[in-house]
């Protein structure tokens, strides 16, 4: 209970932030829920190939796995709203375990739902690999802004699908990354992108719990984390110390990943 009323208080004291740099897009509103127009994002012309090699599949209704993003979608969606979060962090004990797989489709699962939008921003600066997975090169990315080389407008992308957004990396930092994900411009940006929509979930994909600091460094900007395990390889040992990491941080759930 203790966890839980930590994680409520956490997201009061995000929403009570204030908001510069980012303009809201234009919506179109229905009784079916609302699809926005980003009239300052630029849009990606994603390799559709590129995104079925990449296991991008919550919105291909015809594969196995797109039901199990989709109950995946609405798990996650209902523990956030019973506890009032809108943001995640996705990550895993070690490399391997499917963390970006499972933030992509979670991501477009979640667009699927007319009712809400969703923002899904690269974190892992060591080896971002969000661009890769749905088949495009950024010009700029969240690296750039927070050297404070490129506006945030600049940065995000719609991958042309309705109600998601991407915040990629462009570049790995190495050893900076550490320095990078836990410096106040970035607390100052996660504070940001949490208090812009009532409606959007934002998604984190983070790097490995267990190979550096970087997770647990920016782990106080999001409300709760989930931990991405893969079925044959993941140790009952790495999911008892990546739990002992953790800590107190609320945990919507833990994906035991066979795909």
């Amino acid at each position: 209970m203790e966890q839980i009323e930590k994680a409520l208080a956490r997201a009061r004291e995000m929403r009570a932030g204030t908001l510069g740099g980012l303009k809201a897009p234009g919506r179109t509103v229905s009784t079916n829920g609302f699809t926005p127009h980003y009239t300052e994002t630029a849009v990606a012309k994603c390799d559709q190939k590129r995104t079925n090699r990449e296991r991008l599949v919550a919105d291909n209704f015809g594969h196995p796995a797109s039901d199990i993003y989709g109950l995946l979608r609405t798990q996650v969606l209902q523990r956030l709203r019973k506890h009032g979060m809108s943001s995640i962090a996705v990550t895993g004990p070690d490399l391997g375990s499917g963390v970006t797989t499972t933030a992509a489709n979670l991501a477009i699962a979640i667009a699927l739902d007319v009712n809400q939008t969703v923002l899904l921003v690269d974190l892992n600066l060591r080896k971002p690999a969000i661009h890769d997975k749905f088949g495009f090169q950024p010009q700029v990315g969240i690296d750039d802004y927070l050297r404070g080389e490129a506006n945030l407008k600049d940065c995000l992308v719609c991958p042309g699908m309705p109600r998601l957004v991407m915040l990629p990396a462009r570049e790995a930092k190495g050893e900076a990354a550490a320095e990078v994900i836990s410096s106040p411009r970035m607390t100052a940006l996660a504070r940001e992108l949490q208090t812009r929509y009532a409606d959007r979930v934002i998604i984190y994909d983070t790097p490995p719990l267990l190979t550096s600091g970087d997770t647990l460094g920016f782990l106080p900007n999001v409300d709760a984390v989930l931990l991405v395990a893969r079925s044959g390889r993941t140790t009952k040992v790495e999911l008892e110390k990546s739990a002992h990491l953790l800590g107190s941080k609320a945990i919507v759930g833990t994906l035991l990943n066979a795909y």
